[in-house]
């Protein structure tokens, strides 16, 4: 039997990089935007098959499909609401939403990685060979790219209040994409990239977002404290890893975070 256009799905959810459609009973699909994310698909595809042999918070994952040439996968469909929509109708909620990424993600950390999925590195190292990527801020990003320690830790990669799924008193990380093998010291920089200055869509530009910069220092004050508590890490180790990521998320292209970005890249990548 044919697969379905996307024409015939019905929508249930959307993001930057992918939407999500009603599938079978009980599932979904995560459907890519481009059909140049097939990668990325396999990427999350394995990330979450390892996930859940060890009983990771993440969705089940059933079957790789396309649909109209886009890559996709067919995944337990997970009532409950994200903790960034929730935390912005309840706002109290903010000292409770720090604890819960720190202990989830200090856990995720106590998982080795598949062997298929990419060393964390030498993603990086492409990423930063993007065009959006200044000259200086690459040869720079590379040279400390190779004092920086490989890593064989379940590294997610995106996590952040808007990939977390709160099923009453349960959780479920999402959106596995850039999945790979890792220093957890980097997935814990790329976090606090992302909890304390990444832009939110649906909110707006990114000038009036600045206003919320307090709050969310605090809630990731509460995450590496949580953090912290399950699990250290070597002193400095976020640091060093933290100008880097800065350069290669440039790749991304969100104009909107350009700027801060190539500032703590450049300041941190100084004399490297």
């Amino acid at each position: 039997m044919p697969s379905p256009g996307v024409a015939e799905l019905k929508r249930v959810g959307a993001g930057r990089e992918a939407e999500i459609f009603a599938w079978d009973e009980g599932r979904v699909l995560r459907l890519a935007r481009s059909p140049f994310h097939g990668r990325y698909v396999e990427r999350e595809r394995i990330a979450l098959k390892a996930a859940g042999r060890c009983g990771a918070p993440a969705p089940a994952v059933y079957e790789r499909v396309d649909v109209d040439g886009r890559p996709g996968l067919v995944m337990e469909r997970l009532s409950g609401h994200d903790m960034l929509s929730g935390m912005l109708l309840r706002p109290w909620e903010l000292l409770l939403i720090g604890p819960v990424l720190g202990s989830l993600h200090a856990a995720l950390h106590e998982i080795r990685a598949p062997a298929e999925l990419p060393d964390l590195r030498a993603d990086v190292a492409e990423r930063l060979q993007s065009d959006l990527v200044p000259a200086d801020v690459r040869e720079a990003g590379l040279h400390a790219l190779e004092h920086l320690p490989d890593g064989d830790r379940l590294y997610h990669g995106d996590l952040h209040p808007g990939n977390v799924l709160r099923r009453g008193r349960r959780f479920s990380l999402i959106d596995w994409k850039n999945a790979a093998r890792a220093d957890p010291a980097a997935d814990v920089a790329r976090t606090k990239l992302l909890l304390v200055g990444a832009w939110i869509p649906g909110l707006g530009p990114r000038l009036p977002q600045l206003v919320l910069t307090p709050f969310r220092l605090l809630l990731y004050a509460g995450y590496r404290i949580a953090y912290r508590h399950r699990r250290r890490l070597r002193d400095g180790a976020t640091k060093a890893w933290r100008p880097v990521l800065a350069a290669a998320r440039l790749a991304e292209d969100i104009p909107q975070e350009r700027r801060r970005l190539l500032g703590i890249a450049r300041r941190g990548l100084r004399g490297a």
